[in-house]
C-alpha cells in the first residue's frame, strides 16, 4: 500500500539519453510551442473514417452472417467501446503533454511513449510488439483486398490475383516514402471520399437485389462463429493504433476527444445500414465479401474501383505510425533521404511475402483483429488511462486527473469485453486458418491464383 512510484515517474533523464532507441527525443522533431501548422478537427476525423472504413464495409455483411442477428448489438457494442477507449487514448496524451515537456514538440512513437510513462519499459516494448502486428496485419489486409477488387474488375487483362499485389507494391512504395499523417492529408480525404461514393452505390445494389432475391436464411450462431464475428467486427473498429500518431499531428491536440466521437459516429452510419442490409438480403449465402454476393453489373464494377482505391490510400495512412517507429529504432533521421527510402521500402517487402504467403484476406482480417486490434484499440487505451490518472507525483505540480466511479465501471467492462473477446476470437481465428478445408497455396507455388477472398 505504501508503493513508491517515484523510480517510475522520475526517468525523464534516462528517457531523455539513454542509448535505448525508444528513449531517444530527436531534437529536430520538437517544435515551438506557437507552431500553429497540423491537422485540423475536421481533417483528423477524417483521417479516422478513411483508415478504418473501407475493409469494413465489406466485411461486415459476413460477421452479420456469423453472429446471425445477435452481431447488431454486438456492432454497435463494439463501436461504443472501440470509440470510448479511443478518447482514453486522446486523454492520454494530453496527460503526457501535460507532465512532461519533450512530449509537447512531435512524437514519432506516441503510443509506446504512452505505455512508457503508465508502466515503463517493458509494457512499452510489449505494446510496441502489438502495434507492429496490428498495423502490418492491417497493411496486409488493405494490399490482399484492393489487388482482389482489382484482379475481379480486370480479368479480361489475364493479369492472376497474386500479380496484381506485386504490381499494386510497387505502386504504393514510393508513396510511403512520405514523412508523417501532415505530409499527405489528400490521401484521407480521397479515402473518405470514394468510401462514401462506393457505399451509397453498394446499398442501392443490394435494395436491388433484396427486390429479386429468394427467400433468404438465417441459421443461429455458433460459439466460433460467434467469435469469428467478434475479430471481424473489432477489426472494422481498430484504427486505434494509429490515433496517437494522428493526434499528434494536428493544431490542437486536445480536440482529438471530438474528433473521434464525429468519425466514428459517421463510421456507424456508414457500416450498420450496409452490414444489415447485406445480412436481410443474402442471408447465410453471404460471402466473406458482399461484394461477391452481388448480381454482376456495370455499377458492381465501379465499387470495386472505388474500394480499391479507398483500400490503397488507407494503406498509406495504416503503415505510417509503424514506419515511424521503425525509423526511431534504428536512428534514422527525422527527413527524407535514402535510409528512411530503404527502412519503408523493406517493410513493404516483408508485407509482399506475407501476402503471398496467406493470400485470403478473411483469415488474416479475422486473426489480427481477433488479437492485436483488441489489445491496441480496446484493452490498452483504457489501462494506461486509468493508470496516468491514478499516478501522482511528489515533487511536481502535476494538474489532478480523477475517474468518476461510472467510467471506472465502463473502463472495466470494455477491458474485461476485450481480453476474454480478443482470447476467444483468436482461438476461434486460429482453427479456423488450421482447418485443412481452408488452405490455400501461398502466391509463390501458385502464381495463377485468381481471388484472396
Amino acid at each position: 500500500m505504501g508503493e513508491d512510484k517515484r523510480p517510475v515517474l522520475q526517468m525523464e533523464d534516462i528517457f531523455s539519453h539513454s542509448e535505448n532507441n525508444f528513449d531517444r527525443i530527436s531534437l529536430e522533431e520538437k517544435q515551438p510551442k506557437e507552431e500553429k501548422k497540423g491537422l485540423s478537427l475536421w481533417i483528423a476525423s477524417v483521417f479516422i473514417v478513411g483508415q478504418m472504413a473501407g475493409s469494413g464495409v465489406l466485411a461486415l455483411p459476413a460477421a452479420m452472417r456469423d453472429a446471425s442477428w445477435s452481431g447488431i448489438p454486438l456492432l454497435i457494442f463494439s463501436c461504443l467501446n472501440a470509440l470510448y477507449a479511443g478518447i482514453c487514448l486522446g486523454r492520454c496524451w494530453s496527460i503526457l503533454e501535460e507532465r512532461y515537456d519533450e512530449y509537447k514538440g512531435k512524437c514519432r512513437f506516441p503510443y509506446p511513449s504512452i505505455a512508457y510513462r503508465a508502466y515503463g519499459k517493458k509494457v512499452q516494448y510489449f505494446v510496441s510488439f502489438c502495434l507492429d502486428v496490428n498495423l502490418f496485419g492491417v497493411a496486409i489486409v488493405f494490399l490482399l483486398l484492393s489487388s482482389q477488387l482489382i484482379s475481379s474488375v480486370a480479368r479480361e487483362s489475364g493479369i492472376s490475383f497474386c500479380y496484381w499485389v506485386l504490381i499494386l507494391a510497387v505502386i504504393l512504395c514510393p508513396l510511403m516514402w512520405l514523412g508523417t499523417p501532415d505530409d499527405f492529408w489528400p490521401a484521407a480525404i480521397l479515402a473518405l471520399g470514394t468510401t462514401i461514393t462506393a457505399c451509397i452505390l453498394l446499398i442501392v445494389l443490394i435494395a436491388k437485389d433484396a427486390g429479386a432475391a429468394v427467400h433468404a436464411n438465417y441459421p443461429a450462431t455458433s460459439t466460433t462463429k460467434f467469435f469469428l464475428a467478434f475479430g471481424t467486427i473489432y477489426f472494422s473498429f481498430g484504427g486505434a493504433a494509429s490515433f496517437p500518431t494522428f493526434q499528434n499531428d494536428m493544431k490542437n491536440r486536445n480536440d482529438f476527444p471530438k474528433a473521434a466521437t464525429m468519425g466514428f459516429a459517421f463510421l456507424l452510419l456508414l457500416y450498420l445500414p450496409v452490414a444489415v442490409l447485406g445480412y436481410v438480403t443474402y442471408g447465410d449465402k453471404v460471402e466473406d465479401d458482399v461484394i461477391d454476393s452481388i448480381t454482376p453489373s456495370t455499377i458492381k464494377s465501379i465499387i470495386q474501383v472505388l474500394l480499391a482505391l479507398h483500400m490503397l490510400f488507407a494503406f498509406l495512412l495504416v503503415i505510417n505510425a509503424t514506419s515511424q517507429e521503425f525509423e526511431e529504432f534504428f536512428k534514422i533521421p527525422n527527413k527524407f533521404g535514402w535510409k528512411r527510402m530503404a527502412i519503408r521500402s523493406a517493410m513493404m517487402l516483408f508485407i509482399v511475402f506475407v501476402a503471398q504467403s496467406i493470400p485470403k484476406f478473411g483469415k488474416v482480417l479475422n486473426l489480427v483483429g481477433g488479437s492485436a486490434i483488441t489489445l491496441t484499440a480496446s484493452v490498452f487505451p483504457c489501462i494506461f488511462y486509468y493508470r496516468l490518472c491514478s499516478l501522482r507525483s511528489h515533487d511536481l505540480k502535476w494538474p489532478e486527473r480523477r475517474i468518476p466511479l461510472h467510467e471506472k465501471i465502463y473502463l472495466i467492462v470494455i477491458i474485461v469485453y476485450g481480453i476474454l473477446g480478443g482470447c476467444m476470437s483468436t482461438y476461434a481465428a486460429v482453427k479456423d486458418i488450421a482447418e485443412p478445408k481452408s488452405f490455400v497455396p501461398p502466391c509463390y507455388v501458385n502464381l495463377t491464383a485468381a481471388s484472396s477472398s
